[in-house]
C-alpha cells in the first residue's frame, strides 16, 4: 500500500515537470512568433493537454493522502485562490485607472503567480499542521 502511495505522488510530480518542460518553451516560442498560427495553436494546445494530464494524476494521487496531508493541499489551493483572485482584482483596477505594467503582470505571468501563491499556501499549511 505504501508502495503504491509513493508511486502515485512520484508520477504526479513527473507530470508537473513534463508540464513545466512543455509551457516553458511554448511560452518563448509563441512570444517570440517563431511559427506561423497553425503551428502556433498547436504549439499552445501542447501545455494544455500536459496540465490536465498533470491534474489528473494529481486528483488520483490526492485520494491516497492521509486526511492530514489532503487539508493541507486543499489549504494551500484556497489561499493560492485566494491571493490570485486578489491580485486579479488590484490588476483590473489599476488597469482603469490607467496604471498596468504587462512586463510585471501580464498574462504570461499569471500561471508563475498562481503557482507562487500555491506554494506560499502550501508552506503556510505545511507550518501550521507540523507536516
Amino acid at each position: 500500500m505504501e508502495q503504491s502511495k509513493r508511486s502515485m505522488h512520484l508520477q504526479s510530480v513527473i507530470y508537473a515537470l513534463i508540464y513545466g518542460a512543455t509551457y516553458l518553451p511554448a511560452v518563448w516560442l509563441l512570444k517570440h512568433q517563431v511559427f506561423g498560427q497553425p503551428v502556433s495553436i498547436m504549439i499552445a494546445v501542447v501545455p494544455v493537454i500536459t496540465f490536465c494530464i498533470f491534474i489528473y494524476k494529481y486528483i488520483k494521487s490526492f485520494s491516497a493522502m492521509d486526511e492530514v496531508k489532503q487539508r493541507v493541499q486543499l489549504e494551500a489551493v484556497v489561499i493560492g485562490f485566494a491571493l490570485t483572485a486578489l491580485l486579479l482584482m488590484v490588476m483590473f483596477l489599476l488597469g482603469l485607472c490607467g496604471i498596468s505594467n504587462s512586463l510585471w503582470f501580464g498574462y504570461a505571468y499569471l500561471v508563475c503567480y498562481c503557482w507562487l501563491f500555491y506554494f506560499i499556501g502550501w508552506i503556510v499549511s505545511k507550518r501550521k499542521y507540523g507536516v
